[in-house]
């Protein structure tokens, strides 16, 4: 077991026992690819599947601007796929949301709705994703390791596409030099 003390560009410590089978299984989410800006839509949250980008109505009415009325007029002139579910409960997947951004980028340039639909009848996500610069996967952030002790180490989160807080980056110096110091005092007989 290692004790790790967890910090986030947030702020927020965090302190836990992990075992080398959870610390080797996040050197392996680490190792996936790097990934961007869809948001994560709050039909996700609770939901047990792997699927993170499930949307709600008012998800896409608030990334798109977009009012209900206007979406659903979308989806019964075929310019979107209709949603999984009925209802309160209906939900949108990420196609919806970069099927509707993409919509909105071609009415800025007073394109008909039938000329809209056909280009992208054929367009598959990611090069709609490509067309408007988004990346689908999620992001990835970089962590640091810094051992203070052979059985407690802190891990600092640099999240993906932010710009260096040094502030923040005082604050976790001076947090590791607290943590050498009392350390010191309390273990530096046993060492």
């Amino acid at each position: 077991m290692i004790a790790t003390v967890t910090l986030s560009l947030s702020g927020i410590v965090e302190a836990r026992i992990v075992s080398e089978r959870t610390r080797n299984s996040r050197a392996a989410t680490a190792a996936r690819g790097r990934g961007a800006s869809l948001p994560v839509g709050s039909a996700a949250i609770g939901n047990t599947t792997a699927e993170p980008y499930r949307y709600t109505m008012a998800d896409l009415e608030k990334q798109t601007g977009l009012s209900a009325r206007t979406i659903r007029f979308y989806i019964a002139q075929g310019l979107l796929p209709s949603a999984s579910g009925r209802g309160v409960g209906a939900t949108y997947g990420p196609s919806h949301l970069l099927r509707l951004k993409a919509i909105g980028l071609l009415k800025q340039d007073n394109t008909p709705l039938e000329q809209i639909k056909q280009r992208l009848a054929g367009m598959r996500d990611s090069e709609l994703a490509a067309m408007l610069e988004v990346e689908t996967s999620p992001p990835e952030d970089r962590w640091r390791r810094v051992m203070l002790h052979p059985d407690l180490e802190v891990h600092v989160r640099e999240r993906v596409g932010r710009t260096r807080d040094y502030t923040f980056e005082q604050v976790v110096d001076l947090i590791v030099k607290q943590s050498e110091i009392l350390i010191d005092q309390q273990l530096g007989d046993e060492r």
